[in-house]
């Protein structure tokens, strides 16, 4: 997420200041083009309550039980489907589940609506009723060529739940990890209060998902499900014998933390002055300037306004953070407080707080060019990706590096920069418009043709100069020969995009790790496949934040984790992460709701006993080199609140999660003493 310049509040601030604020992550209505409506009858079937948990039970009513229905108004599947198609009016009659009280997730025509936001006509996803012959009637989704946020068949009736379970089976077809999602509206009189999204990766036989949603926002009366794809695919996911039941069973999480698996920190390394990175055996780990293996567990640092910086301040906060066990200054610290601190305490030998730096590039609004599509829309507001052909890009970029430089070159206290957060890739090769990237598409163009002959003839078009790209386009298909060139383009923006940046920094500090952009996880069907093109950093960076619903790390974080690992072999840091709790109050106004509602865990004892499960998971997972908790204090604003902090806005801590936390790192052993 975006940077939070939350003013600490400790005995030396002058109270609760209005952080910087950061765009709601909460899914929107974003309007856009609606695909065909299906509608779903819901039949309640009574019987015995059934206890439910993080997966269901394999016993489904078989579908050869449920009846032929109608056989009229067949609707047709594009792209490559392994179903056949059905009538739309073909229905599943209500039928008991396991003797159980629920819900099952009936289809008839008429009560489903399949919603692409942000789709132009004939680009969004493609919305069909199957028949499998293992699971009988199921839903469809994609191919999706074009679209924002979550595409879906939703339930236009809404279910008189505030809390409970939805389950079913699904399997995919070309999809990447986190690229099929499954969604909870919570409603109030007929409108939308929030969306809660639950994330599933590639299923290539069926498998059986469920989810348990426990806490509401209070004004909640009713819920509408949904089940889709997360991102722009080729493949499609189908959905089957899907359910609902007001059951919401409480997740425990244990009191134990889990056993510590990672490799013992290995001895006698080789000392060069700055921290840098090594792989002993299995495990990587950031090496210190001394030579000592390094795990970072780090924090932002609290901000504070310029005139109550004091030493006394600043040693507060020091003194504190060392007491929790932290060692690093995490990356929206503020280097020009705190790498004068680090300063005074290093000729006096004592332990210094590493602190990391990012430049984010979202919050140079004006100062260059984004990448724009025809409609001259970029790819994500504050996040959106910069032009990285605009000379003005390299200007600034490198001016706002040289600012950071001035403050830790050579400074053997300062470990890593981070080059950018969470920059979105979302349909790069569709936003080519900027003028100065529309140039360079216009020179790759002519070095891959020669003459615009040759264009046409490959691109089957009449253009009568390159110079009529990409102007003359008025919208960028989704496959054919002009797709092709364009996504081939796509890397050449980010291989730009890499160079100005890693260069910037390099000339400014040669001597310090630069890591990556921090991808954020839920956007990662975008940038995946250009995983290579970072590979010139010292690392890659990951925001992830734990959807808390099981203890510790859920299986599709870390399978996400593990494939980024797989294919860049380079280190990972964790540069975000967190775990928010609904008791904290921060919670209770729908107006106010922060992205983070979307992985609440109901009090603040779950949020510190997962909050230590999770920062152990971290340490254990071998290519890590450090995991960053988000953020210093809780934000309680005017336009947002989020329970994201050690401790309240107000300066009180959160005695459980400190604690936790505490214990967690001290679990994890000499690795994260400070240096």
């Amino acid at each position: 997420m975006g940077q939070v310049s939350t003013p600490a509040n400790t005995s030396c601030s002058k109270g609760n200041e209005t952080p910087q604020e950061c765009p709601d992550r909460i899914t929107g209505e974003h309007g856009g083009d609606r695909g065909p409506r299906w509608l779903l009858q819901i039949a309640t079937c009574q019987g015995s309550q059934r206890s439910y948990g993080e997966t269901a039970s394999s016993e489904w009513p078989s579908a050869d039980s449920e009846g032929d229905g109608q056989r009229e108004g067949v609707r047709q599947v594009h792209g490559p489907l392994a179903i056949a198609v059905v009538p739309i009016a073909a229905m599943l009659l209500c039928a008991q589940v396991n003797g159980s009280d629920w819900i099952k997730l009936s289809i008839i025509e008429g009560k489903w609506e399949g919603i692409d936001y942000g789709a132009p006509p004939g680009e969004g996803a493609v919305f069909a009723i199957g028949q499998d012959p293992e699971r009988g009637p199921c839903l469809v989704v994609g191919p999706r060529r074009q679209g924002e946020w979550i595409a879906r068949f939703r339930c236009r009736e809404a279910l008189p739940y505030t809390r409970g379970t939805v389950r079913g089976f699904y399997r995919t077809e070309g999809i990447e990890p986190y690229g099929v999602a499954v969604t909870v509206e919570y409603m109030n009189s007929g409108k939308r209060v929030a969306t809660r999204d639950f994330w599933l990766g590639p299923a290539p036989e069926w498998r059986e998902f469920g989810f348990v949603f426990r806490v509401p926002p209070p004004v909640t009366d009713s819920v509408v499900v949904g089940f889709g794809l997360a991102g722009t695919t080729h493949g499609n996911v189908h959905f089957a014998d899907l359910a609902v039941s007001p059951d919401a069973p409480p997740l425990s999480f244990p009191s134990e933390l889990p056993a510590v698996t990672r490799a013992a920190p290995p001895t006698d390394l080789k000392a060069t002055g700055f921290f840098r990175t090594e792989k002993v055996g299995d495990t990587w780990w950031l090496v210190t300037p001394r030579g000592r293996a390094f795990y970072s567990v780090g924090v932002d640092a609290p901000w504070f306004h310029v005139e109550e910086a004091t030493a006394g301040c600043l040693r507060q906060a020091a003194d504190r953070m060392r007491a929790m066990g932290f060692n690093s200054f995490a990356g929206w610290t503020d280097v020009s407080t705190w790498g004068p601190f680090d300063d005074e305490l290093a000729p006096k030998g004592e332990p210094t707080f590493g602190p990391f730096a990012t430049i984010e590039t979202g919050t140079d609004q004006g100062s260059f060019d984004r990448l724009r599509d025809a409609r001259g829309k970029d790819t994500g507001g504050t996040y959106a990706f910069p032009d990285p052909f605009d000379p003005r890009f390299d200007d600034r970029y490198r001016a706002r590096a040289h600012r950071v430089a001035e403050i830790v070159e050579g400074k053997p206290w300062f470990i890593a920069w981070f080059a950018d957060n969470e920059v979105s890739h979302r349909e790069l090769y569709r936003h080519v418009y900027s003028p100065h990237c529309a140039a360079a598409l216009r020179g790759f163009l002519q070095a891959r043709y020669g003459d615009v002959s040759a264009l046409n003839r490959a691109w089957h078009t009449g253009f009568t100069s390159v110079g009529d790209i990409p102007e003359k386009i008025a919208e960028i298909p989704s496959e054919g020969p002009i797709y092709d060139d364009l996504r081939l383009f796509e890397r050449e923006v980010i291989k730009r995009y890499v160079q100005v940046t890693l260069s910037a920094i390099r000339a400014e500090d040669p001597d310090h790790l630069v890591f990556s952009n921090r991808f954020m996880l839920d956007d990662v069907t975008a940038w995946m496949g250009y995983l290579d093109l970072y590979l010139p950093y010292d690392g890659i960076a990951v925001n992830i934040y734990p959807s808390n619903q099981r203890p510790g790390l859920d299986e599709e974080g870390l399978e996400v984790l593990r494939l980024v690992y797989e294919k860049a072999r380079k280190p990972m840091i964790i540069g975000e992460w967190s775990v928010p709790a609904a008791d904290s109050g921060l919670y209770e106004s729908p107006d106010k709701l922060d992205w983070s509602w979307n992985e609440v865990v109901p009090t603040q004892a779950d949020r510190a006993r997962q909050a230590a499960q999770v920062a152990v998971g971290f340490y254990n997972l071998p290519f890590l080199v450090g995991a960053h908790w988000f953020i210093w204090q809780d934000v309680d604003s005017e336009e947002r609140q989020a329970n994201r902090g050690l401790f309240k806005a107000n300066g009180e801590p959160w005695s459980e999660l400190i604690a936790a936390l505490t214990a967690a790192h001290k679990a994890m052993g000499p690795a994260v003493e400070p240096e």
